[in-house]
């Protein structure tokens, strides 16, 4: 009879156990579970694959335009820092030269606004600008910082002061998006992101990294005003999503040889530091980012543009765009904002001189320069602003 017992309380205990242990692997299957779909819903990961000098034009990009945005006394453009498309209207910013100029969609300058002082409408320069879609306003991010409003044919409308340092802004659905400076008066900021909906009440989104290269910067946008916004940050491999007033990763990287060493991450750099360490070795910050329907593009501190193309989950990184129908290669890339998944790279008029006159001195150099290009190159001369090579990425 005790023998009974003892067995009929071990073949208890043993169930019990194999309850346990089925309980407990299910909870562990559904917490896999979950990770797995919280990873696939936040972002996914892709690996750095190609590093190549060179691509043709048509394998991610389409629709290729060529042409010159005119050049008057007040439309001489120094520098191109954004674009954005609106109802075929290029607003271009030039921030060495504080003002903004539009375009038609065939480069015929429409007006400047180029307001410089501390009037009513005016500014000391312009730090980045966006369109306000559903009001159909312009707006400056200026300093003295502000908020400036004019109507799409360049007439002042208001100026609203704000309390913070920003460096870029973003409209989406009526809601302004500002990307907060790092570091304000040595202190790290709360915040990466403003965010100041209709009603005109604040959030702050994304807690800051350490600081550990104050105030370097480099050329191009981190906060780029597509639909839905995106935004990237130094030191962070991953694009994050603005929509709603919320925050969310997007597609995340590893750049591979060219990522920067976390061991790195332990001191804090100067600019100069920085860019000796990093030199066409490492990134640490990824900017203009445009996101089209199969292939997503951004630039880095490092040479080149890199490609994600969506369906195969693949990274590529190209030094160069070769332009098949001008025979040319293309460097400078800027995104623009605006419904097209639209892309420029633009060409300086005295590039392309220097080229004509070494074919011109030199004929057995003829074939570094195709007709179509030299025909082109005739028709500038040496004040005309940027040449335009226009795309819509796939």
């Amino acid at each position: 009879h005790a023998n009974m017992i003892l067995v009929q309380t071990l073949v208890k205990d043993l169930f019990n156990m194999k309850k346990k242990i089925f309980f407990s692997g299910f909870l562990l299957m559904i917490m896999f579970c979950g990770c797995m779909s919280q990873n696939e819903i936040t972002s996914s990961i892709a690996e750095l694959e190609t590093v190549e000098k060179s691509v043709n034009d048509t394998l991610f990009l389409q629709n290729p335009q060529v042409f010159c945005l005119e050049t008057k006394d007040n439309a001489l453009i120094k520098r191109i820092n954004r674009v954005i498309e609106w109802k075929n209207t290029y607003y271009i910013l030039d921030k060495s030269m504080k003002q903004v100029l539009a375009f038609n969609d065939k480069g015929k300058h429409l007006f400047t606004i180029h307001r410089v002082g501390v009037g009513k409408g005016e500014y000391g320069s312009i730090l980045d600008i966006a369109i306000d879609r559903q009001n159909e306003n312009l707006v400056f991010l200026a300093d003295p910082t502000s908020l400036i409003y004019y109507d799409l044919q360049g007439n002042f409308i208001r100026t609203t002061k704000l309390p913070g340092h920003y460096h870029s802004i973003a409209i989406d659905n009526g809601i302004i998006y500002l990307e907060n400076a790092t570091l304000i008066n040595n202190q790290l900021s709360t915040s990466s992101i403003t965010v100041i909906a209709p009603n005109d009440q604040k959030t702050e989104l994304l807690k800051p990294l350490r600081e550990i290269a104050p105030y370097c910067f480099i050329g191009g946008h981190q906060l780029g005003g597509t639909a839905p916004v995106v935004f990237t940050r130094k030191f962070d491999d991953t694009i994050y999503q603005l929509e709603d007033g919320k925050i969310s990763p997007y597609y995340s990287f590893n750049f591979m040889n060219e990522s920067f060493p976390e061991a790195a991450k332990d001191k804090e750099y100067t600019c100069r530091e920085l860019n000796k360490f990093t030199w066409d070795r490492y990134v640490y910050l990824m900017t203009n980012v445009t996101d089209a329907p199969q292939y997503l593009l951004f630039s880095t501190n490092l040479f080149g543009i890199y490609v994600f193309d969506k369906n195969q989950n693949k990274l590529l990184k190209y030094n160069k765009i070769y332009n098949t129908e001008y025979q040319a290669d293309l460097h400078q890339y800027i995104p623009v904002e605006g419904a097209n998944n639209r892309v420029f790279f633009t060409v300086s008029p005295t590039t392309l001189f220097s080229l004509k006159a070494i074919v011109d001195h030199h004929p057995s150099f003829k074939n570094k320069m195709s007709d179509k290009l030299y025909k082109l190159t005739e028709s500038l001369d040496s004040d005309s602003n940027p040449v335009i090579f226009s795309y819509q990425v796939k």
